[in-house]
């Protein structure tokens, strides 16, 4: 049953509402990585007094870079485990507006916190973004949930996410352009933070917490949506959480984030600083270097996807088992190019190495990612916040433990052992959600306490 405002169009639209919400999600996903990502680059800047070509560019001298990049994944972490809640109790749509517009500020604000309290500043304005955040990411998976139709879940999701790619592409190449430009590094806060701000327009103008919330979206449209999803109003359903915590399914995703999350958060992180000091490359083509894994990583993230839905729709694999090959795909053949990165001496090897470690790493999006969204769309967010919260706190170390290990950062010895440790930790996760994973949407996230099996596709399980 449809319930909500009877305010909306009957007829078919060529630009369905849906998509609008996904590329408006894409940007917001794309703008919030490029916020974050923006440091990466530019503390090398912050620490290199000739990497402008301006003089008068204040510049640091700090030993604590591994504290200072790592302290945005300190309250990013632990907002995850609340974010999902709060966008079923208020709705996503003001959150995500706030949220954004909390994250832009605070970049604008960075290179004067940075002029007056030297690296304490600077935290701080990191742990004002880690919060705003914390909450984008778990409240995107809610929306998912609410407006991707399982027919198209693999795409949509592959397509929203990989804002993230395109936002690390655009930061650090512009980052490093702007940083060793006259304006210097602080130019490069300014920028993206504006962007942050137009985004907020734009979204308070297009944006609709679920299709029976939305203004003109079309009655064709809406049943489509919410007939696909098996649901309707959310609100008021009572989050099961004893089910949640004792699903073996979810602990599997966990497993997969963990990994995930590790991996990612070592490479977006610290490969502008290994490529720095072990390559002695300069701080505008760093940029473009460490940027370029991502432009091939965003073209096949595109892919994925609909390849993916093409597998489950046409019946050449269950949905549990595209899950298994995408994750994968996205966990081992990484690992293999970050063991092998350890030992690799040219910048070209470098290079190809990052893009096959970047760009299979996608694959995952069609692995544990979506799974949350396969196992309870009800829950989705709330599933993804707890998922992510547990593999970002893990993740916080990652740069802390190269502040440990790498004593040296020219040394690539050292750099080595970084490297494996990310290396067993992708394999190693990956291992236990490839196993232990589940397809199927759970009993517990019916608001009746079973599953509508005419709402929903289920897997043949003669193809698991």
């Amino acid at each position: 049953m449809i319930r909500g405002s009877n305010n909306y169009r009957t007829e078919n639209r060529w630009i369905k509402v849906r998509y609008i919400q996904m590329a408006l999600m894409f940007l917001m996903m794309g703008i919030s990585y490029a916020i974050r990502t923006i440091l990466s680059v530019a503390i090398v800047a912050m620490t290199d007094p000739e990497a402008s070509k301006n003089a008068d560019v204040l510049t640091f001298d700090w030993k604590n870079t591994g504290v200072v990049l790592s302290s945005f994944y300190w309250s990013y972490a632990a907002l995850q485990f609340f974010a999902g809640h709060i966008g079923i109790a208020f709705g996503p749509r003001w959150i995500l507006t706030i949220a954004m517009f909390v994250n832009a500020l605070a970049s604008l604000m960075i290179p004067t916190a940075a002029t007056y309290w030297d690296y304490s500043g600077v935290v701080v304005c990191r742990l004002i973004q880690g919060v705003a955040q914390g909450f984008i990411i778990p409240l995107t998976h809610s929306m998912l949930g609410k407006w991707a139709p399982t027919e198209e879940r693999s795409w949509l999701n592959t397509s929203v996410y990989s804002g993230c790619s395109i936002g690390t592409i655009l930061s650090m190449p512009i980052t490093g352009y702007l940083s060793s430009s006259w304006w210097g590094w602080p130019s490069s806060f300014y920028f993206f933070g504006i962007l942050g701000l137009v985004w907020c327009v734009l979204w308070l103008l297009l944006g609709a917490d679920s299709p029976a919330t939305h203004r003109s979206i079309s009655m064709s449209e809406r049943v489509y949506i919410e007939q696909s999803l098996g649901q309707d109003n959310l609100k008021d359903v009572k989050i099961p959480w004893k089910a949640i915590i004792t699903s073996l399914p979810y602990w599997a995703i966990i497993a997969g984030a963990i990994g995930e999350a590790w991996g990612s958060t070592f490479l977006i992180t610290e490969i502008p600083t290994y490529i720095s000091k072990v390559t002695d490359i300069d701080i505008e083509k760093n940029g473009l270097f460490s940027s370029a894994p991502y432009i091939v990583a965003t073209i096949f993230t595109l892919l994925y996807g609909p390849l993916a839905d093409y597998l489950i729709l046409k019946g050449y694999t269950s949905r549990k088992t595209c899950r298994r090959l995408f994750h994968a795909a996205g966990a081992f053949i990484p690992s293999l190019a970050l063991v092998w990165l350890a030992y690799e001496e040219t910048p070209v090897g470098i290079a190809i190495l990052l893009i096959v470690a970047i760009t299979l790493n996608g694959a995952m999006f069609c692995g544990h990612n979506v799974n949350h969204i396969d196992i309870s769309p009800r829950f989705s967010g709330v599933l993804f916040g707890i998922s992510n919260g547990i593999g970002q706190t893990l993740a916080i170390f990652a740069p802390l433990l190269v502040d440990f290990i790498v004593l040296d950062e020219t040394d690539k010895a050292l750099w080595r052992t970084m490297f494996i440790i990310a290396a067993v930790i992708y394999a190693g996760t990956a291992a236990f959600f490839i196993v232990y994973l589940s397809a199927d949407r759970q009993w517990w996230d019916s608001a009746e306490g079973k599953i509508n099996t005419e709402a929903q596709i289920e897997d043949n399980p003669k193809l698991i």
